[in-house]
């Protein structure tokens, strides 16, 4: 086990100048009187409670938050976010890999669904394509760690996240908030809110923004890659016919249209055959094409991870549409709600696989996906006693394909195409008992019954099959499974201030279908069809945590210790160019911890930390041989660190504020394998803000840096060492500047 105090054990440079940085904000904030805290209000139990009320796991950040820390897609919520990471399995911007707790799946076919489920005002979002957006206009958003299986249910076997939009207003009220950047940056985002009538109250928000390509090609395409061109919209309305009912009615769009697929080349070879894959020496020549070279001849030598030689324009096209129906009756003393929402989401995605200047391999990925999901809940309250019974429906269709193109070797041209689709529903239910003025009870439980049905065939159309025997794989298949999960919790306010909580609880992930390149023709492969079709998983969750308000009311500490039983582990792999999923047992233990502290009237500092152990066992080599070993779970680094210190003064008519945040990663594995290619060693990034805000909080303006030592860190990796001998690996973003301005009224 590495010792915490490496963490710390970075480049002397930047160590210095962040205490520098630190002492510096410390100091200059002089001897002022410290202010309370305010208090935090979230609906993670699906009612409006104090944080600290609750006894779930919760980071929680306010509308106000988001702009101070630039939070402009819907990821950079992870880097404050303690014990959740965050990997683009197809690049920056296109489907999302979320894990929370060790809890994840990095799978990024069209039709699977991650275990960390993200919902934006109520409603699931399924599509991993929907996972990655911009955000707007918001109030709070909340990350609840942990299996949600008893209120939320559906996939959340590692917890949850939701982002909560603002809502109308009866006065009027609006902002514009304009960015420029590096890159040729331009973003501007707004929203303006007001009654329409006496029973009805609108909103309209809006965001649009673009830059240039960070990703410098240097070979026969057009575009520099990982640009941005994205707009998005939402209209709500919320409506009182009556005194005991609240309508709420949102529709949505956006679409971001960009060029992606563009990974960094590393050459590879194996030297155990292909157990192990290692960097490829730039005097060695292994594959008899050039020292350094992988099989097809190529080297990337120039040490830039921000740019490339690509052949290809990748093109990344994302669209969503929805909306929903968000009805609140009263009913003597109880609450009727129903939500009632669709969802559709597309997608198009074209990549150079190969990442070079020759046309060796390029795949493309195309879908449609369309969901309808209805919820009905009953809440209410027996003199001690705070219950709340519910269903669920959901109802998914995904219409997915893929092109793997490998014509340019005179190799496969593999063409698949499927129709995945899902019904399910589940009965919930959870009850809260005061069985002392400071003892409460928790229980919840969920039935859930779900059929999943795959219609797939992939083809072969590079002529390597006669034409009438050209299908590599033609599968039709139907799932139905069901569960119970659920929660036992018991609260104890040791004081006003302070809730220690322990609390047994379970989440299942549906079982599912492998639809990647799947081939039993031995021209590509040879896939069993047992291996299609894996089961659900299970997890169940021994949490006790802590949380209290200190020193007067100035300062907050939450924290949380767990372990985790978890079975039927859904593992991803690549093999080759196919991706499998297959299941296996793991287990995982940890902690994180969050300070919030308002110790002298303008200073804020905020500091999170996590330890996690996450093991998933049985894992097999790819050599074929059927020995197995026991392998770190990707996307799980054993500590991370995150932090804010932010101070504020009044200057002339207004207020100046300087600010520094930073985020840090011990090392993390992004293959299952656990391979030294896919590696990523520790890294830290660290931010910087200066804004100064007008009398009465109308105008701002911002000035910020990401990234300020433009840390390279890898943010993802595919490794086709034993086919074609190389890595794929993209990085996080390099150093990033800009000014942001903003107007409220």
């Amino acid at each position: 086990m590495k010792n915490p105090a490496q963490m710390f054990c970075t480049r002397s440079a930047h160590r210095t100048l962040r205490k520098t940085l630190t002492v510096g904000v410390l100091l200059a904030s002089g001897m002022v009187q410290a202010a309370a805290l305010e208090e935090v209000i979230v609906t993670a139990q699906k009612r409006e409670q104090n944080l600290q009320d609750v006894g779930v796991s919760v980071t929680a950040f306010t509308g106000k938050q988001i702009d101070e820390f630039g939070f402009t897609n819907s990821v950079d919520i992870v880097a404050q976010t303690p014990n959740l990471s965050f990997g683009t399995p197809t690049g920056e911007g296109n489907n999302a890999s979320l894990t929370l707790r060790g809890v994840g799946l990095s799978d990024f076919n069209d039709n699977n669904e991650g275990p960390v489920a993200v919902y934006v005002d109520e409603v699931y979002i399924s599509a991993l394509s929907g996972v990655t957006f911009q955000l707007f206009d918001l109030a709070r958003v909340e990350v609840l760690r942990g299996p949600q299986g008893t209120l939320y249910g559906r996939n959340t076997t590692g917890g949850l996240v939701h982002f909560v939009s603002e809502r109308p207003t009866e006065e009027n009220e609006g902002y514009v908030q304009l960015t420029g950047g590096e890159n040729s940056q331009f973003e501007v985002e707004g929203a303006i809110s007001g009654s329409l009538t006496d029973i009805m109250q609108g909103r309209l928000s809006f965001a649009h923004n673009e830059h240039d390509g960070y990703v410098h090609n240097r070979g026969p395409g057009n575009n520099d890659a990982n640009n941005t061109d994205n707009n998005a919209g939402r209209l709500q309305l919320a409506i009182q016919p009556t005194d005991t009912i609240d309508v709420l009615l949102n529709g949505h769009a956006s679409k971001n249209d960009a060029h992606m697929g563009a990974w960094q080349h590393e050459s590879t070879y194996s030297p155990d055959g292909g157990i192990t894959s290692l960097a490829l020496p730039a005097d060695l020549d292994v594959y008899g094409t050039c020292p350094g070279c992988d099989a097809f001849g190529y080297v990337d030598d120039d040490g830039d991870p921000w740019a490339g030689a690509y052949d290809r324009d990748g093109k990344l096209i994302i669209e969503n549409k929805g909306g929903s129906i968000h009805l609140d009756w009263e009913v003597s003393d109880m609450t009727f709600t129903s939500i009632t929402a669709y969802e559709q989401f597309k997608r198009t995605y074209e990549e150079d696989t190969d990442a070079s200047p020759s046309r060796i391999v390029h795949n493309t990925y195309d879908s449609k996906i369309d969901q309808f999901t209805q919820e009905f809940r009953l809440t209410g309250t027996v003199d001690r006693l705070q219950w709340l019974t519910g269903l669920y429906f959901y109802d998914h269709k995904v219409d997915g394909g893929f092109e793997i193109d490998a014509s340019g070797i005179d190799y496969i041209i593999g063409d698949a195409n499927y129709e995945q689709k899902t019904e399910s529903w589940s009965a919930f239910g959870q009850a809260e008992y005061e069985l002392a003025p400071s003892w409460t009870l928790i229980g919840g439980l969920r039935y859930t019954e779900e059929k999943r049905k795959l219609d797939y065939l992939s083809l072969e159309l590079n002529g390597l099959l006669p034409p009438d025997q050209n299908t590599m794989y033609d599968y039709d298949n139907t799932i139905d499974h069901n569960n119970v999960t659920g929660k036992v919790e018991l609260d104890w306010h040791a004081s006003e201030d302070t809730l220690l909580y322990g609390a047994i609880s379970a989440g299942n992930k549906s079982a599912g279908f492998n639809t990647g390149l799947l081939d039993d023709t031995g021209v590509f492969g040879n896939t069993l069809r047992a291996d299609v079709d894996y089961d659900g998983e299970e997890l169940t969750s021994y949490e006790i945590g802590v949380k209290a308000d200190i020193f007067g009311g100035t300062s907050r500490i939450n924290a949380a210790a767990f372990y985790y039983d978890y079975s039927d582990f859904q593992a991803f792999a690549f093999v080759n160019l196919n991706q499998v999923i297959f299941n296996t047992d793991a287990s995982i233990s940890g902690m994180e911890l969050e300070f919030v502290s308002h110790p002298i009237e303008g200073l804020d500092i905020m500091l999170g930390a996590a330890y996690l152990n996450a093991e998933a066992n049985d894992i097999p080599l790819n050599d074929g041989s059927g020995i197995t070993r026991d392998r770190d779970m990707t996307l799980s680094p054993e500590y991370s660190l995150n932090g804010l210190f932010r101070y504020q003064w009044p200057v002339f008519t207004g207020s100046l504020a300087v600010q520094t945040d930073f985020t840090y990663q011990d090392e993390t594995y992004f293959d299952i394998q656990n391979q030294p290619v896919s590696r990523q060693g520790s890294y830290d990034v660290w931010n910087a803000r200066v804004s100064y805000t007008g009398a009465d909080d109308k105008w701002s303006v911002a000035a910020w840096v990401n990234n300020i030592f433009e840390e390279e860190y890898r943010a993802y990796t595919f490794d086709v060492t034993n086919l074609f001998g190389f890595n794929q690996v993209t990085y996080g973003r390099p150093r990033w500047a800009g000014v942001t301005v903003n107007y409220n009224w």
